[in-house]
């Protein structure tokens, strides 16, 4: 049987980014009157001489002319949106956009999605909550970065400055905008688009006049890039962030040595973790790198095994940071302390997953080894061969368990089902109850999507 690749399961603090970062930026929208029906063939023609004003020599050099093409084009993004907003119950969004024509639902990883079908635009709904939309018919293509060049426009052409105020508060409207805009990419998983959006935002904030240092804009402008494959903007992106102390929790350190790798470069990352690891000893994944990069240097692993024990001084509770320690061991090879330190971690926290199916891992892959020493010895050495195939079948079984409790701590984990499915199938014929159990995760498995 090969061997199950360990995995290290931490939450995606991503998952959620556009309600997060709506309230992070504490973006309000007004509603507006019940199912208000909006003109878009009225919109067009105002965009139509808006482009006529711009064509015109005595118009486009008018400071108003531009301001008024930047509240067009912010009012169209709304507008296209039925001016709704992320995070909005489905109700609220009746309220404000009208009954859709139709509504579908359908299973995405693992959650019930919703669609709500308008005449121009498909709004999603997860637990009766806004998530994301797509705008199917836009009244003009990236409305947004017309009122951020429409603004840079005004300030060209007002020169002492009598519109500064105005276009404050536009740039600062517009600043919202774009972070909407972001997140919605980036649950679309568009995340060149969600860079190109947070970035807009950084670069409002950054204009002199505003000066306005949105701390966690970086960090999640970062993760984006991050996501987009700009892994250099990403890095230098994640240094402002922990400049600024936004590091979500600590994560931006593991993530900069993980740019850092990206890049073909395994050794600037180490500085940020050790960084990282002091201002953050619960922090799991800095441990886990930090673990790994030791060991694949061959390095004395006690370094890491000091900085967990230093963080368990600090967090005798932690199951995370026994989960690691016993990681550590099981890489050493050294079963006995892996073991003691994985119960451990269940000791702390008897529904942590990951100890189990770690420590399940752990079992199963001690049998595999067995099974590999047995298959490398000659025809003729019957009993050892029997003798090891045995020991394989005791550690196989011994697993069992383990995988059964992680199991029911995440039911929906397509490794735990799988691994249980395979382990049952081995032994299907041993009894009934193991072929019942193997019939029952092999219908576990396909109705995992």
């Amino acid at each position: 049987m090969p061997k199950i690749k360990q995995e290290l399961k931490f939450t995606n603090k991503m998952k959620k980014l556009t309600i997060v970062l709506l309230f992070v930026f504490g973006i309000n929208y007004a509603f507006s009157q019940t199912g208000v029906q909006i003109n878009f063939d009225q919109l067009k023609k105002k965009v139509e001489k808006s482009n006529a004003d711009i064509e015109n020599p005595k118009k486009n050099i008018k400071e108003g002319t531009w301001i008024d093409r930047a509240e067009l084009m912010m009012e169209i993004y709304e507008s296209q949106l039925l001016n709704s907003r992320a995070n909005m119950t489905d109700q609220e969004f009746i309220l404000v956009a009208g009954q859709p024509k139709n509504r579908v639902q359908e299973e995405v990883d693992g959650n019930i999605v919703e669609k709500f079908i308008m005449d121009r635009a498909i709004f999603y709904f997860v637990n009766k909550t806004l998530e994301k939309w797509e705008i199917l018919n836009p009244v003009v293509e990236k409305p947004l970065d017309i009122a951020f060049e429409s603004l840079k426009k005004v300030q060209e052409i007002d020169v002492a400055g009598k519109k500064i105020k105005k276009v404050n508060e536009l740039y600062t409207k517009l600043k919202g905008l774009y972070v909407s805009e972001g997140s919605n990419c980036y649950g679309l998983k568009n995340f060149t688009c969600s860079y190109d959006n947070f970035n807009k935002v950084i670069t409002i904030g950054e204009l002199p006049q505003l000066n306005q240092k949105d701390t966690a804009i970086y960090y999640f402008t970062a993760i984006a890039a991050q996501y987009a494959g700009k892994n250099q903007e990403a890095i230098d992106l994640y240094k402002k962030a922990i400049q600024f102390n936004y590091t979500s929790d600590g994560n931006a350190y593991c993530n900069i040595d993980q740019a850092f790798k990206s890049l073909g470069d395994k050794e600037s990352g180490l500085q940020y973790l050790e960084e990282g690891f002091v201002k953050y000893p619960k922090n799991a994944q800095i441990l886990i790198a930090l673990i790994n990069y030791y060991i694949s240097r061959n390095e004395d692993p006690s370094k890491v095994l000091n900085y967990i024990d230093k963080a368990i001084e600090g967090d005798p509770k932690n199951p995370s940071l026994y989960n690691a320690k016993a990681t550590l061991f099981d890489k050493l090879n050294d079963y006995d302390k892996a073991v003691e330190a994985y119960q451990k971690s269940i000791e702390c926290d008897s529904k942590f997953f990951d100890s189990y199916f770690n420590l399940g891992v752990l079992i199963y892959n001690k049998g595999v080894k067995y099974l590999e020493e047995a298959n490398k010895l000659p025809a003729k050495e019957i009993e050892k061969y029997d003798e090891l195939v045995s020991k394989a079948n005791g550690e196989f079984k011994k697993s069992i368990p383990v995988f059964e409790s992680a199991h029911q701590i995440m039911p929906k984990d397509r490794t735990t089902v799988e691994t249980l499915k395979n382990i049952y199938f081995r032994y299907r014929n041993e009894s009934d109850e193991m072929n019942k159990k193997f019939q029952e995760f092999n219908e576990k498995l396909q109705n995992i999507k």
